[in-house]
């Protein structure tokens, strides 16, 4: 098979340490061979048809190849591709993706196309700093290092609609009943019922308050997310002057170039970069897109803090071998190769710091034990209406969530903690409990079935792959 007459199929080539690797999965209405041909050509250094201006050196350095192929039907399957280091701008991401997760998903005879993973060279990963502070930096700065217990935090509902001072109120009484974190929600930012400048400076000073009346200190995350640069550069400044620690950004929504260029401006003001994933669910979810590991990759070689990453047991997409798998890829420099969820192995350059996950998305403290299961200890435990919607109002649900975290960090279960702690224990009653032996047995019978999960995603493809990163261990009937 060759597209424009070329051949990009090189199923005998071994990658170099310095390739970049692409796992994807494509369906189309051409045979897989085809559609692979198309992939590595449109994505490097081909097009539809033979060229006059391509040289056998051009071809030779800078192509992708095909180096592995795997067929589900004819016209589909999992392809492998491997790009040289050379092809590439290596100081510049955005060309690489404009590349790798561009025009691709335009060509018309593909009617499925999911980029799964990315391995990216250390090479390359060398340009790009990591967390500046990062999960051990903020267990230093709040007071943790000791205990390792979670942070607890938390996002003030309604989403909109409160003014400064009842805003500032909700947190004041998060901080004083425990939580670590109080942040703003991704669609919060400067209204006219909630000023931005009102809502920090109130938040900032009470904050003060409760660290003065606790001995702990706190953090809030001020979203600044804006699309003129100059007011979010702005709003740094503010906050630094003020001597607040963190920042928060929609960092999808504004994309890696702007996303870079403001974690590297926080840092400079020595603040915490909290990093909110509203948005990516756009390319995540479906056929066509790119998976969320991708992301994180790339968001922690960017620098940030804490990244929301998933829970396992809220009410967000994800299973829990899926989320418990990126939080080993936001904390551990090395992950190993899942074919079954579509992980390549990958290792992150030694200075790339690990960053802080944050679980968050329909959490109550009944759930601590089960995210203790996929999270382990070194997390942001988040919640929003499982705090606000406390049967003993905020007081209630903040303190409920840091007896959660103290009971998960001296490995004692929820409902035993619970006989001695009122809060928790109205938590349990109200919102329920989840065992953690299921999440435990579904993560065990995952990891001991990999042969067979591996095989029925070869055979049946992106459906049961996405089922198994989605949802879990229990196996639907292939349409």
């Amino acid at each position: 098979m060759s597209y424009g007459g070329y051949l990009y199929l090189d199923l005998n080539y071994v990658p170099k340490e310095s390739d970049f690797l692409v796992l994807a999965w494509v369906k189309g209405d051409a045979p897989l061979e085809v559609l692979a041909e198309g992939l590595a050509a449109e994505s490097s250094v081909g097009t539809w048809t033979k060229i006059s201006t391509m040289s056998e050196n051009i071809f030779r350095d800078y192509r992708a190849r095909v180096y592995h192929l795997v067929h589900v039907k004819n016209n589909s399957g999992f392809v492998y591709l491997a790009y040289p280091y050379e092809h590439f701008d290596s100081k510049n991401l955005l060309q690489f993706l404009a590349s790798v997760l561009g025009n691709v998903y335009g060509l018309k005879e593909i009617e499925e196309l999911m980029i799964l993973d990315i391995k990216f060279p250390k090479r390359f990963q060398n340009m790009f700093p990591g967390p500046k502070y990062g999960l051990d930096g903020i267990r230093k700065y709040i007071g943790t290092t000791k205990t390792r217990r979670p942070h607890v935090g938390t996002i003030v509902k309604p989403k909109v609609g409160l003014s400064p001072e009842e805003w500032s109120d909700v947190a004041y009484k998060c901080y004083v009943n425990g939580m670590d974190f109080v942040k703003d929600d991704e669609n919060l930012v400067d209204q006219d019922f909630c000023r931005w400048r009102d809502r920090f400076d109130l938040v900032f000073d009470k904050m003060s308050k409760a660290e003065n009346k606790t001995g702990e200190r706190k953090l809030y995350a001020s979203n600044i997310t804006d699309q003129d640069i100059h007011r979010m550069y702005e709003r740094i400044d503010y906050i630094a002057e003020r001597g607040g620690k963190c920042v928060m950004l929609d960092v999808f929504m504004l994309g890696f170039a702007l996303t870079y260029e403001l974690v590297k401006y926080a840092h400079k003001k020595r603040l915490i970069v909290h990093a909110h994933r509203a948005g990516y669910a756009a390319m995540h979810r479906g056929v066509y897109g790119y998976d969320f590991k991708i992301l994180l990759k790339i968001y922690r070689m960017l620098g940030v803090d804490q990244l929301h990453i998933g829970t396992g047991v809220g009410k967000m997409e994800g299973s829990s071998k899926y989320i418990s798998y990126l939080h080993e890829l936001a904390v551990n420099r090395k992950v190993r190769k899942i074919p079954y969820l579509g992980c390549l192995d990958f290792k992150y350059s030694p200075h790339i710091k690990p960053v802080m996950p944050v679980a968050s998305g329909g959490l109550d403290a009944g759930k601590g034990d089960a995210l203790s299961v996929i999270h382990g200890k070194d997390f942001v435990f988040q919640g929003g209406g499982g705090v606000h919607g406390h049967p003993l109002g905020v007081e209630g649900g903040a303190k409920s969530f840091r007896q959660a975290a103290d009971a998960i960090a001296k490995c004692i279960a929820l409902p035993k903690y619970a006989k001695k702690h009122k809060e928790l224990k109205i938590a349990l009653d109200y919102f329920g409990y989840v065992d953690p032996k299921i999440i435990k047995e579904e993560i065990k019978m995952m990891d001991n079935s990999e042969a067979l999960l591996n095989n029925l995603v070869y055979r049946y493809g992106i459906e049961i792959l996405r089922h198994l990163r989605d949802e879990g261990a229990r196996i639907p009937r292939p349409s």
